[in-house]
C-alpha cells in the first residue's frame, strides 16, 4: 500500500451508475488495512466534477447523512458531470468515536500531509492524493466541535469568484470570509486550483434533521450553480457575510452563564456572558468589543481562563 495511492478517475467509471467502493489509504498497527469508503455517481452528459466530503473529524456526523440524502434523490439521468463523495473521511477517529486523528492530532491541521510525517500526515497524504486530483469543486462538510454548536455557515474565499458563488448559492445564515490557512483540506484543494468552501453544518455527535436538509438543498444549489442540474436554486434567507471573525474568551475562571443566543446579532458593548465563583458571587463580565453576529458558542458553562465562549463575526463583504 505505501506510496501507491492511484487518484480517483472519474472516467474509469461507468456514465449513469452510481458506484460504492472502499480504497485502503492506511495500516493499524497490526497490519491491517484501513479502508475509506467513496463514491462515484457519474452523470450521463460531460461536466465538471465535485468532490462532496464529511468527517474529516471523526465525531462530525451531520455531513455524512448530508451525502447519504444527496445521494438518495439524486437522479443521475439528469446529472451533467460527476460527483466524488467520501462520506467518512477520518475512518479511524469516527470507529473510536472521537475528534482528532488517533495519535491526537487534528487531521485538518495537516493537509495535504506528508510521505514520512506522524501517523495523522501520512492518512492525510494518501486521502489528499487519491480523493483531490479529479475534482473541480470541492465541499468539505464540518460541524462544531466538542462543547460548542454552530449556525450552519460557510468558510469561504471571497475574493475568489468561483468559491464566492459556491459560498453564496449554498444559502447557508451567515458566509465567513476565510482563506483557509495552511493545513485545512481546503487549502490544499486551493493550492491544486480546487475551488472549496468549508460547510460549518450544527452541531457534534448528533445528526440534525434541519442541518441535513438544509445541507442536501445547499449541496443542490451548488450544483445547480455550476451546471450540473437544471432548475431553479431553493432559498431560505439572505445569508450574512462576515469580513471576518474572532473567538471571545474569558479572562478569568468560573461559572459561565451567557447572555446571548445563536444567529443573534449583538451590539458593541453589550453584555455576553458573566462568571460566578464556587459560591455564587459574580466574578467577571463580559462585552462585546464590536458590534456582530454570533456564529457560534459554547455549551460548556465551565470556564477556565481562555476559554472560548463566542465566535463573533464582524459584518461586511471583501471584494
Amino acid at each position: 500500500m505505501r506510496g501507491r495511492w492511484r487518484p480517483i478517475d472519474v472516467n474509469d467509471f461507468e456514465a449513469g451508475r452510481r458506484q460504492d467502493f472502499w480504497l485502503p489509504l492506511y495500516e493499524s498497527a497490526s497490519s491491517d488495512a484501513v479502508r475509506v469508503p467513496f463514491i462515484v455517481a457519474g452523470g450521463l452528459q460531460d461536466g465538471p466534477v465535485l468532490g462532496v466530503c464529511a468527517a474529516v473529524h471523526g465525531n462530525e456526523l451531520n455531513g455524512i447523512k448530508i451525502i447519504h440524502s444527496l445521494l438518495k434523490e439524486l437522479d443521475l439521468r439528469k446529472l451533467k458531470g460527476s460527483l466524488v463523495c467520501a462520506p467518512i473521511v477520518n475512518v479511524p477517529s469516527y470507529n473510536a468515536g472521537i475528534r482528532n486523528f488517533v495519535d491526537g492530532i487534528d487531521l485538518n491541521h495537516v493537509f495535504p500531509g506528508k510521505s514520512d510525517g506522524k501517523p495523522a500526515e501520512q492518512y492525510a497524504r494518501a486521502f489528499c492524493k487519491t480523493f483531490i486530483p479529479s475534482l473541480d469543486y470541492l465541499i468539505d462538510i464540518h460541524t462544531a466541535s466538542e462543547g460548542r454548536i454552530n449556525t450552519m455557515y460557510v468558510r469561504s474565499d471571497m475574493a475568489d469568484p468561483k468559491s464566492r458563488q459556491m459560498a453564496v448559492d449554498f444559502n447557508p445564515q451567515i458566509i465567513l470570509h476565510a482563506k483557509g490557512g495552511d493545513g485545512t483540506l481546503r487549502a490544499a484543494a486551493r493550492r491544486r486550483k480546487v475551488s472549496a468552501i468549508t460547510v460549518e453544518a450544527g452541531d457534534p455527535a448528533v445528526i440534525q434533521g434541519r442541518m441535513v436538509y438544509e445541507g442536501e438543498i445547499g449541496v443542490l444549489n451548488v450544483m445547480r450553480g455550476l451546471g450540473m442540474l437544471e432548475g431553479e436554486k431553493q432559498t431560505f434567507r439572505d445569508p450574512v457575510v462576515c469580513s471576518s471573525s474572532r473567538w471571545i474568551r474569558s479572562n478569568t475562571g468560573g461559572l459561565l452563564e451567557t447572555r446571548f443566543k445563536l444567529g443573534e446579532r449583538v451590539e458593541k458593548g453589550q453584555i455576553l456572558a458573566i462568571t460566578r465563583d464556587p459560591f455564587g458571587n459574580k466574578t467577571n463580565e463580559y462585552g462585546a468589543p464590536h458590534s456582530g453576529i454570533v456564529i457560534g458558542m459554547s455549551t460548556n458553562p465551565s470556564a477556565g481562563s481562555g476559554t472560548r465562549f463566542c465566535h463573533l463575526g464582524l459584518e461586511g463583504d471583501v471584494k
